[in-house]
């Protein structure tokens, strides 16, 4: 497993763990770009501004192909608050794993091991 650096931002009181993959998935975002991305979602969804991207019919055909999500996002699996809602995403932006609680234990871990060095997410977002 490759070294990851913790970094605090305060948004809905988030840590996000940030994953540094090796070069050469030149498609998928590096972490910085895809925190900016997801920030800029947030800014969006709460300024009532949000653009629902990638939720289309054109998206369901790209994304059934395959997966590539910017970022692992933790959370609660309260019903109010939806990751992709909250960060303006849409199909296949998010790789979500949603616990009680948001705790990741044996499973969650998994999903979340999966998502980074599977499907090369790389951030990984405890949203609370």
């Amino acid at each position: 497993m490759r070294p990851s650096r913790i970094v605090t931002v305060s948004v809905c009181a988030m840590l996000l763990a940030v994953r540094e993959h090796a070069a050469g998935d030149a498609a998928a975002l590096n972490a910085d770009e895809a925190l900016k991305q997801l920030m800029a979602g947030n800014k969006r969804y709460a300024e009532g501004k949000a653009t629902r991207r990638h939720q289309d019919a054109v998206r369901r055909t790209e994304v059934a192909k395959g997966q590539k999500p910017m970022a692992t996002i933790l959370s609660c699996s309260d019903s109010r608050v939806p990751p992709e809602i909250v960060f303006d995403q849409g199909l296949g932006d998010l790789f979500v794993v949603r616990v009680a609680g948001n705790i990741a234990e044996a499973h969650g871990l998994g999903s979340i091991e999966y998502a980074a060095e599977h499907l090369g997410s790389r951030l990984i977002v405890v949203l609370g």
